[in-house]
């Protein structure tokens, strides 16, 4: 499938555009607590887990004549059911001057949702994204929105995905398995300022994706709504 296309692209463009923002003095390190869902609702719901896993990216930009260096930590947990992915991503909410150096923190709808995807790599893609209404959710005690979008997921190989055939030619068969065509898909996309500890303050997006005639939505729902900010990095993480 392409749930990991979708988190390698969220953890490459988390640093994109940094070069030339000012009020930066020194080297900065910026790193996110990882989020997940509530693995009880996770499982219920038919989804496997993998991770939280850290995406570390440093990088290097002229500021004032003089080199500086940023590394932003970010962490992607990844969900997979039969119907589609749903991704989880924490990163930091860094601001200078009131300003948010990060570009994904700047971003939103289905923007946000290109800048994810663009970079993915791989050869599938999803295009043709539309809003398709919002919904009104309650996440870490604070009102939310999840934004939901229509798409079309574009397949050249072979992929698994319950509930996306319409039996046309090039595109998904009677099994779910789609082999070079469109499948219509739709989109759910959140992202929540989550404010913890001791002045910490982390972006968290979640994007689920399923097949239109697989409609779930109200598992998706639920699923947000079970979002756990912050959670302990895995035992084997260096974080």
């Amino acid at each position: 499938m392409y749930r990991r296309e979708v988190l390698t692209a969220a953890g490459a463009v988390g640093l994109v555009g940094l070069a030339g923002c000012s009020g930066l003095t020194g080297d900065l390190d910026y790193t996110a607590a990882p989020a997940t869902l509530d693995s009880s609702v996770a499982n219920d719901a038919g989804y496997e887990t993998e991770g939280p896993e850290a995406i570390e990216i440093t990088e290097q930009f002229e500021l004032g004549g003089e080199t500086r260096e940023v590394a932003i930590t970010t962490w992607t947990t990844g969900y997979e059911s039969e119907t589609g992915p749903f991704i989880v991503l924490s990163t930091p909410n860094v601001t200078v001057a009131g300003q948010s150096v990060n570009p994904l923190a700047r971003l939103s709808g289905s923007e946000l949702i290109s800048r994810l995807l663009q970079e993915a790599g791989g050869e599938d893609a999803i295009s043709e994204i539309e809003p398709a209404g919002e919904t009104a959710v309650t996440v870490f005690d604070q009102s939310a929105t999840i934004e939901e979008f229509t798409g079309v997921l574009q397949t050249s190989g072979d992929i698994e995905m319950a509930g996306g055939s319409d039996g046309s030619d090039g595109s998904a068969t009677g099994d779910g398995a789609a082999t070079g065509g469109e499948i219509p898909i739709r989109l759910y996309l959140t992202s929540i300022i989550h404010e913890y500890g001791d002045g910490n303050s982390d972006v968290v997006f979640t994007l689920g994706i399923h097949p239109q005639d697989a409609m779930d939505s109200e598992t998706i729902y639920s699923l947000v709504e079970s979002l756990q900010h912050p959670v302990d990095p895995p035992s084997d993480s260096e974080q």
